[in-house]
């Protein structure tokens, strides 16, 4: 019979690449960052632990303290970072709305149906199902982010100015996203029907907007 340990990866194992050369500090968080990310999609929050982490990022221990307190203060970077990530977009005052509603939600896009984000999210999404730490951790960061995009300030900007009729802003927003980005995301996830790309995902997501700018307009 396998002891209860023989199905966590070999730490000697998980060297993800050969690390040669000195390196600054942005690239060793880097590579701490890309190394929990695979040590989280490939074997799970549990088995990830900070000793195979050190060793799939090639460094010690040691500097992963450096940089991060505990397991948890890494794995909170990690989403915010990689999932939670500042959209590079500012809008223009001046365009119309939807056009500035495109861009951003079209760049939210890109953000979110990545290989790499989107298999962040599946393991993200299956370790909130058994491990209630890590689903306190997406808990608190999701609402933390969501009080920071730039959608949720954009919906109360254009609501305070009276472009709007917005009651609830994190409401709005959210069925904005259902309304452009959810079935998408939805698709590229669970493989329930053919994912919407290039073309077509930029129509639908003008699509969406077109219809919640339409039930929100003064």
């Amino acid at each position: 019979m396998n002891s209860p340990t023989s199905a966590l990866p070999d730490t000697r194992k998980l060297r993800c690449c050969d690390h040669n050369g000195s390196v600054d500090d942005v690239e060793r968080k880097t590579r701490i960052l890309n190394a929990a990310s695979s040590m989280l999609t490939t074997h799970g929050y549990h088995a990830a632990s900070m000793d195979s982490i050190a060793a799939c990022s090639g460094m010690s221990k040691k500097t992963l303290y450096q940089f991060f307190e505990s397991k948890k203060s890494l794995f909170e970077t990690l989403i915010i970072e990689r999932l939670f990530a500042p959209l590079p977009y500012t809008p223009v005052e001046t365009e119309p709305l939807p056009q500035q509603l495109q861009m951003m939600m079209t760049l939210l896009a890109e953000q979110l149906l990545n290989e790499e984000r989107l298999g962040l999210l599946k393991s993200i999404i299956t370790e909130t199902t058994r491990n209630p730490a890590v689903r306190q951790i997406v808990t608190d960061l999701f609402h933390l982010s969501g009080r920071a995009l730039p959608v949720q300030q954009w919906l109360t900007k254009q609501a305070e100015a009276g472009h709007l009729h917005i009651e609830n802003v994190e409401e709005a927003a959210d069925l904005l996203f259902s309304m452009t980005l959810g079935g998408p995301l939805l698709a590229h996830l669970t493989h329930c029907k053919p994912p919407k790309e290039g073309e077509n995902l930029v129509q639908f997501i003008a699509y969406g907007i077109q219809t919640f700018l339409k039930a929100h307009s003064t």
